[in-house]
């Protein structure tokens, strides 16, 4: 009975080494950005030919919606403001916006303190995007990006 466990035991560590596979065996596509692949964009946007000019379009669009949905209205602020956060949001696959970080500005979070809040709300009440394409796999991919958001204040 020994040996045949001892037997089993052996079989086991040599025989699975048959079944790893390379990594030079699997094939992916390429996930890398190309030029021929499509950026994130908006209807408005989306007749644009030059994909820099297009790019450029989406987000400002992106950053003009955003900040027409920002609701300062019962904020008071004692300093004057003039700085900039940096919102890094999510465009997922289905065309859905999600917020992933808002730069820390110590100087701003201090005059008003629910700013995250307020950024998250007019984030959530964005409509849907069109999505990037990886267009040498035909498939909608998620992408992330990064915006300037000014705050002013008088």
């Amino acid at each position: 009975m020994k040996i045949i466990k001892i037997f089993l035991l052996i079989f086991l560590i040599f025989g699975c080494n048959n079944y790893t596979t390379k990594s030079s065996d699997i094939i992916t596509p390429s996930i890398l950005w190309s030029k021929t692949d499509e950026p994130p964009s908006m209807k408005l946007c989306d007749e644009i030919n030059s994909d820099i000019q297009r790019i450029s379009c989406f987000k400002n669009k992106l950053i003009t919606l955003i900040s027409a949905n920002l609701n300062f209205n019962k904020i008071r602020v004692n300093k004057k403001l003039n700085d900039t956060l940096f919102v890094s949001i999510l465009i997922k696959k289905n065309g859905k916006i999600s917020l992933i970080n808002i730069s820390d500005n110590l100087k701003v979070k201090m005059e008003i303190p629910l700013i995250d809040t307020i950024i998250r709300n007019a984030i959530t009440k964005l409509p849907l995007i069109l999505p990037a394409t990886k267009t040498n796999i035909g498939i909608q991919v998620s992408s992330k990006f990064e915006l300037p958001l000014i705050i002013k204040s008088d």
